[in-house]
């Protein structure tokens, strides 16, 4: 059964994450995605990455992680028949997505602002770096630069010492997810109006969306929220992080119960903890009074716990809680490994030519009547362009033009990149 979004015609002009990952999601719902990339390709293509002993062949994790499921067309958007092909793609599709800088998409013949005249049928999806308007609306962002500018970088680490950002691509993934939010909303307009629209974000307004709880505090209160290391900053309680007498890092987050509250101290051979009258409630527990008193002993109680037992008979305990809020701090091989990201489809397998099988992400979302498939291969590079100007009518003597100037192109970017060997 196809998908949801089935018969869906996506044209993806976008790099690295913020860009593809947007078009992994039209992907992932069933859409037709064609991949559009200079001769070169997508840099990602050649992000190897720390530890990365893959065959040559392998595809670039970053790359695969985008970019599964579409197909590749590789065109020089300075000539005038790679112009032509895009041209042709855009009248017969949907959407049109890009993380491409306007700037740098008007020199390819693709003015954001005339592209509506052009094709009234068309959604145009652009995410950037910092907005639409603005002094630094053109600037050139990756992912740390919008962490930093929206200020979720300065909330991450230890008091007293440097910030710490995430160790993931947070910015990018959250303007992706933004930017697709935007599009099928625009498209349910489209729906009704028969036209279509330019919607338009950025990795800058999605961390603020991130984080619309804390900067709505600091707004309404005054009280600039600081780095609480192991801590939540807004969370006045027991929340955080603590360590097993084995080393194993749990985060504690909550008992619902007066009951659950209880069994957890006793199991820790702490009851006294259990009168004390600034934790008696979830909602104490949870930071809702906004006092600090009682904080920073609540928060030592629990590190003397946690380190008093081992974690397997911390977990066994805990199984038996379902009112007991908390877990084991993951690392990446335990995610891809976790029974509930499998059973849920989060995580599963894809095969890949002389790798073999290997986990990837999954669609994430499960639709009663139109469930998608599972994600597909990554598109070698420029692997449809034949098939795809085909389809759109072009003679035969345009394509293998196409396909011969592309791999020029390629040869002579490539050399320059890695050298002629």
């Amino acid at each position: 059964m196809p998908g949801p979004l089935a018969g869906l015609n996506v044209v993806e002009l976008a790099t690295s994450i913020q860009g593809p990952a947007a078009g992994l999601y039209f992907a992932n719902m069933g859409a037709r995605v064609v991949k559009v990339e200079p001769p070169v390709g997508d840099p990602s293509r050649y992000h190897r990455g720390v530890g990365n002993a893959l065959p040559e062949d392998a595809p670039a994790p970053q790359f695969l992680a985008m970019n599964k499921a579409k197909r590749s067309v590789t065109l020089d958007l300075y000539t005038g028949l790679g112009r032509a092909v895009m041209a042709k793609l855009l009248e017969n599709a949907d959407l049109f997505l890009s993380n491409f800088r306007a700037s740098g998409l008007a020199r390819m013949g693709l003015d954001l602002d005339e592209l509506p005249e052009r094709y009234p049928q068309l959604v145009v999806g652009h995410v950037n770096g910092f907005g639409p308007r603005g002094p630094d609306a053109d600037k050139a962002m990756l992912d740390g630069a919008a962490q930093a500018r929206g200020g979720l970088a300065s909330m991450s680490g230890r008091p007293g010492e440097m910030p710490m950002p995430p160790g993931v691509a947070v910015a990018d993934h959250a303007g992706a997810m933004q930017l697709a939010l935007g599009c099928v909303t625009a498209l349910l307009n489209r729906a009704a109006t028969g036209r279509g629209q330019v919607v338009r974000t950025s990795s800058l307004g999605a961390q603020l969306w991130l984080q619309m709880w804390e900067l709505q505090h600091a707004a309404l209160t005054g009280t600039r929220l600081t780095r609480a290391g192991t801590h939540h900053p807004n969370i006045l309680g027991p929340y955080g992080v603590y360590r097993t007498s084995d080393g194993v890092e749990v985060l504690f987050v909550t008992a619902l119960t007066e009951e659950a509250w209880a069994e957890f101290w006793i199991f820790f051979d702490k009851p006294e903890v259990i009168l004390k009258e600034e934790w008696n409630s979830a909602t104490k527990r949870l930071g809702f009074s906004g006092s600090e008193a009682g904080v920073a002993g609540i928060r030592r109680h629990l590190s003397e716990a946690f380190a008093s037992k081992t974690f397997d008979a911390f977990a066994g305990f805990a199984a038996t809680q379902p009112e007991l809020i908390c877990e084991r701090v993951r690392g990446h091989d335990d995610v891809l490994t976790d029974p509930q990201n499998l059973a849920n489809g989060y995580v599963v397998g894809l095969e890949l030519p002389s790798i073999g099988e290997t986990p990837t992400i999954g669609t994430l979302m499960d639709f009663s009547a139109t469930p998608t498939v599972p994600p597909g291969q990554p598109p070698p590079l420029g692997a449809h362009t034949a098939e795809v100007m085909t389809e759109l009518g072009f003679a035969a003597a345009d394509v293998d033009s196409v396909l011969g100037h592309c791999k020029r192109e390629w040869q002579e970017a490539y050399a320059a990149m890695f050298g002629d060997d």
